[in-house]
């Protein structure tokens, strides 16, 4: 899942001699974003494919989501986090077999809640659902029959899905540059490292771009960045690439545009020596 974090996630746990694993895929969007009203009901789906030509189980279960610039993931218990919808989702079922060859499809409904004045709902919520393939050595696998002393190293595939209420009118965006780093090297030249934070209530992809001049004022261009998916409550780390920099002392303006018409920005002084 680029770090909007449509995320697949490859595990080792410890369990049945094997080499073999399980070989399922999501194949329809890793990220699910829906604009709803208190009181809306509204449905999902997400299509699971098995890559092979053997019967193969998926495990579907829920996670609350969190990440940091600093790379670190929390993947807690559903509805643990303030910002959680995980209790607002039905999920159709909690495994799947999936014939060879073929898709099969999960479905969920989001139910939000009609108090939203009382649950103060405003912004976004969120949680993944986790689709993980269990392999027939495992001892999750119905189909699974080797001694449950066995002991042994298994490769386990699972893909987690963003599943984000947007409550209809409401929600700020508020991003803020908490850190920032300026480094060179031989090849790639001068790049600026930004933590970005979003303090605010609900999702932002903003367009983040650097807008550099030299100490005359004079342009030197625009250098583009990732256009990341922020929660509330979390951070990413952008790395802007500034190129070749003669030594001499530069103005960088960082604009970061979230839309309708929320816009932040930042200005540095880089010295390049």
């Amino acid at each position: 899942m680029n770090r909007q974090f449509s995320l697949l996630l490859a595990l080792l746990i410890l369990a049945i001699p094997s080499t073999a694993k399980a070989q399922i895929s999501v194949r329809s969007q890793l990220s699910h974003d829906t604009v709803a009203i208190p009181g809306e009901s509204y449905v999902g789906s997400i299509l699971i494919r098995n890559d092979t030509d053997d019967l193969q189980q998926a495990k579907i279960y829920q996670t609350d989501y969190l990440f940091q610039s600093d790379g670190t993931n929390f993947f807690g218990d559903p509805g643990e986090l303030e910002r959680s919808n995980a209790g607002w989702i039905d999920i159709s079922a909690s495994s799947m077999m999936v014939p060879p060859r073929q898709a099969v499809t999960l479905s969920y409904r989001v139910n939000v809640p009609a108090d939203a004045s009382e649950l103060d709902l405003e912004g976004s919520y969120w949680s993944i659902i986790m689709v993980e393939g269990i392999p027939k050595s495992s001892p999750e696998n119905i189909e699974n029959d080797v001694p449950e002393d066995a002991l042994g190293l298994i490769q386990v595939t699972r893909y987690g899905v963003q599943v984000a209420t947007h409550i209809a009118g409401t929600g700020a965006a508020e991003l803020s540059i908490t850190q920032s780093a300026l480094s060179r090297d031989e090849s790639n030249g001068a790049t600026l490292q930004l933590n970005v934070s979003n303090t605010g209530d609900k999702l932002v992809r903003p367009e983040i771009w650097i807008e550099l001049y030299d100490s005359e004022g004079k342009a030197m261009g625009r250098m583009e960045g990732l256009n990341n998916r922020i929660y509330p409550g979390t951070s990413v780390m952008q790395q802007i690439k500034l190129g070749a920099l003669s030594e001499g002392s530069y103005r960088a303006l960082v604009i970061m545009d979230a839309g309708d018409d929320e816009v932040f920005g930042a200005e540095y002084t880089l010295n390049i020596d």
